[in-house]
């Protein structure tokens, strides 16, 4: 089990410390003291509100189990060098600001400190499985990675730790041998909030944040993506998106929210047309949404209500979401796009999709995920990745959008690329609707300053 207060007792080198930074490429590699250090660090920087900017971070707990009989008769410095080369390969697949710790001789702790969402790492973990297929010593590595992703499975280091550690035990049984902390594994307790969410959604308590977009083709404003919040649940912190979708959908409530999603951002998207502002409007829909057959019904009864064009809207799916139930959901998917709206793959590159299926359905966007668009100024392999997902939309006729822009050089390099649009806090950040309508008249109209 990760525990905290372990002291540093293997070394990566026979005269360095684990706590020695690395000097090759990939994650620094450090000691059991500096990892906790940056764990109470990151936890204390975690937003007290929910936040659109994809602040997070991901713990990982890689267990080896090591089926080759020779290796347990290894003396003790045949068991540390087998260590030190799991930790110099593990190190050596992930980003130079990720941190590498051995907890034993038997246990590596890894933090992700860019990745918030499951399907980005479960892409580490699986270049992880392929880094230790075979060990030059002759050993047969069977790892098992147990994953718990920050604030969703905790906003404590004790949280976090616990949670991955449970996680990993369930991990023996998976397959692939990952597994991911639950809500319950961290001990969150978030059907608690279930009457208040009931009421908030009876006295639409909930409100939206909205984060333009800008158009690099037009040179221009293009749109707003609506975020759901709840800051004020009654209480306790208050929960992440993520974990509000996650307690509605697991209660039936989506049918709910989604209504109220769908009717207050087209609300304020008139309020903003009347200001002369025709922007598009992107809404997010989750896994179970995309599969009902009603939902189209309620899309075009929101519209004509608001008087919203539906070629406007842009409603938001992840690659995963449109795995879960295919027939179901492309039925739903053809529909929606019969009514004129525009549908667009949300967080591409850390899915499932594949071009079959992407030739079949009514696409209109891929919005390249953040975690990538992030490391690209530093990170070869990314800038290849966001380059090959914007040649990806343009050959099959989609608008390519960028998020999680935080500075000019990665603005400038997206530009230079052909990509349509982009989003984030280089931009403009998120910000209340209220914000958004005092924003629009003094918005910048070139060139752009983090706000």
């Amino acid at each position: 089990m990760l525990e905290p207060q372990v002291t540093d007792s293997v070394s990566v080198e026979p005269s360095t410390p684990l706590s020695a930074r690395s000097t090759s490429p990939g994650a620094r590699i450090v000691g059991r003291s500096a990892f906790e250090a940056e764990l109470v660090h990151r936890c204390a920087a975690l937003p007290v509100e929910p936040d659109a900017s994809g602040i997070g971070f991901t713990v990982l707990l890689l267990r080896l189990r090591r089926s080759d009989r020779r290796v347990k008769l290894l003396a003790t410095e045949g068991a540390d060098g087998l260590l030190r080369e799991v930790l110099q390969r593990v190190a050596g697949m992930l980003h130079d600001d990720d941190l590498v710790t051995a907890c034993s001789r038997d246990e590596v702790a890894i933090l992700l400190s860019k990745v918030c969402q499951e399907g980005v790492a479960r892409l580490a973990s699986d270049r992880i499985f392929r880094a230790l297929a075979r060990t030059t010593l002759g050993a047969s590595l069977r790892p098992q990675i147990g994953a718990a992703i920050a604030p969703i499975a905790g906003r404590s280091v004790d949280q976090l730790l616990s949670a991955v550690d449970v996680a990993c035990d369930v991990a023996a049984t998976a397959h692939p041998r990952v597994a991911f902390a639950s809500f319950e594994m961290a001990d969150h307790d978030d059907d608690a909030h279930l009457p208040a969410l009931q009421r908030a959604l009876d006295t639409n308590a909930l409100v939206l944040a909205f984060q333009p977009q800008y158009d690099l083709v037009r040179g221009t404003w293009s749109g707003i993506e609506a975020l759901i919040r709840w800051p004020h649940a009654p209480g306790s912190a208050p929960l992440s998106p993520v974990r509000l979708i996650d307690l509605a959908e697991r209660h039936g409530l989506m049918d709910g929210l989604t209504r109220l999603v769908l009717n207050t951002a087209m609300r304020h998207a008139a309020d903003l047309e009347r200001q002369g502002a025709q922007l598009d409007l992107a809404v997010n829909l989750s896994p179970s949404m995309m599969a009902d057959g009603a939902l189209p019904d309620r899309v075009a009864q929101a519209l004509a209500k608001w008087q919203l064009p539906p070629g406007r809207l842009v409603l938001e799916v992840t690659e995963n979401s449109i795995i879960r139930d295919g027939e179901a959901t492309l039925g739903v998917m053809r529909r929606l796009d019969e009514l004129g709206t525009r549908l667009s793959i949300d967080d591409f590159g850390t899915g499932h999709s594949s071009f079959a299926r992407m030739r079949d359905m009514p696409l209109s966007e891929l919005k390249v995920d953040r975690l990538f668009v992030a490391s690209m100024t530093g990170r070869r392999e990314d800038l290849q990745i966001v380059r090959s997902v914007i040649d990806l939309a343009h050959n099959f006729d989609l608008r390519a959008v960028a998020e999680g822009v935080e500075d000019a050089a990665t603005f400038a390099m997206l530009l230079g690329m052909g990509c349509d649009a982009v989003q984030g806090y280089y931009c403009a950040k998120p910000m209340s609707a209220e914000d958004l309508l005092l924003w629009w008249p003094v918005r910048p109209r070139t060139g752009f300053d983090a706000r």
